[in-house]
């Protein structure tokens, strides 16, 4: 058996982020740019000779056949009648229920480690079938770097690497349920519309270059409607105040993401949002090709966009 492997789960930014009605599905058509951070989960991978055991560093999140890590481990084992077993254990830092994808990132990462642990080679349709399966943001994870998604979010376009950009990603102390945030945001849909769009982030990205004033997140129009309303604007009020040029909402919330002028300003900005008792990280945008070596070096092409 193969010995034990450590695989990274990196967040993701929404740079801009429309939602345009609900489908027969029951899911929202959403139109969106997506962009792989660096900020990232880890995750363990041990052989075992039968079953799926897995631990996790945070208590709140459930460890039984409910978690996203042990539907992806047990979906492998079904897809390619895998006998043997595994012992994954996953360190969390990427917040739960904040809108930076960390479920569906630990999601994908566990369809790759447990593959490679198990020695099966799906090719990348496969791989990305399965991800769809688990979840609408999961197939992000198998592109990384910046891309277009439509769909319910599982139909990803990788796109050129958009810019740089410094980050600090923040966020309150409790979360936000995706769906709760549909909710909130089904009776504005039929509302003014944000004069940013989607096609212009992605002119912009083609481009090489990343204007803040085009970035938008259509949550946004419902924030003052949650019920962590006032932490999460004291949230994006103190990232301005520690010196952001910019601050977009993470996905459907509860964090925010400010964007700094350079490395050594987010650095000093998540110091300053720790100090005043926020949840805080400074972080930066990640090419698909250094998504790719940190995820999973070495992937063969097949599982490569």
């Amino acid at each position: 058996m193969s010995p034990r492997q450590v695989f990274k789960a990196f967040a993701k930014v929404n740079l801009g982020l429309e939602v345009l009605g609900r489908r027969a599905d029951g899911y929202h058509d959403v139109r969106t740019v997506l962009q792989t951070i660096g900020l990232a989960d880890t995750l363990e991978v041990f052989p075992a000779r039968e079953g799926i055991a897995f631990t996790c560093s945070d208590p709140s999140l459930p460890t039984g056949e409910d978690n996203l890590v042990v539907k992806a481990a047990r979906l492998v084992q079904r897809e390619f009648g895998v006998r043997a077993g595994a012992r994954l254990s996953l360190t969390k830092r990427i917040p739960s229920q904040a809108g930076l994808g960390g479920g569906s990132s630990d999601a994908a990462v566990a369809l790759l480690a447990t593959a490679r642990l198990w020695k099966v080679e799906p090719d990348r349709q496969r791989l990305l079938k399965l991800a769809a399966g688990l979840g609408s943001d999961v197939p992000f994870f198998l592109c990384g770097g910046t891309a277009l998604g439509v769909g319910r979010g599982e139909e990803v376009y990788p796109l050129p690497d958009g810019p740089s950009a410094h980050l600090v990603v923040a966020w309150p102390s409790c979360g936000m349920s995706t769906a709760v945030a549909y909710q909130l945001l089904e009776n504005r849909l039929t509302a003014p519309r944000e004069p940013h769009t989607i096609q212009t982030i992605v002119g912009d990205v083609v481009r090489g270059r990343l204007s803040e004033r085009h970035l938008f997140n259509r949550f946004e129009e419902v924030a003052a409607l949650s019920e962590t309303a006032r932490e999460a604007e004291a949230v994006r009020r103190t990232l301005f105040a520690v010196g952001a040029t910019r601050a977009l909402m993470a996905g459907s919330g509860s964090a925010w993401v400010g964007f700094f002028p350079g490395r050594a300003a987010a650095l000093a900005g998540a110091k300053a949002m720790a100090h005043r008792g926020f949840g805080a990280a400074a972080t930066a945008t990640l090419t698909r090709a250094s998504y790719w070596e940190r995820v999973l070096p070495d992937p063969g092409k097949e599982w490569l966009p």
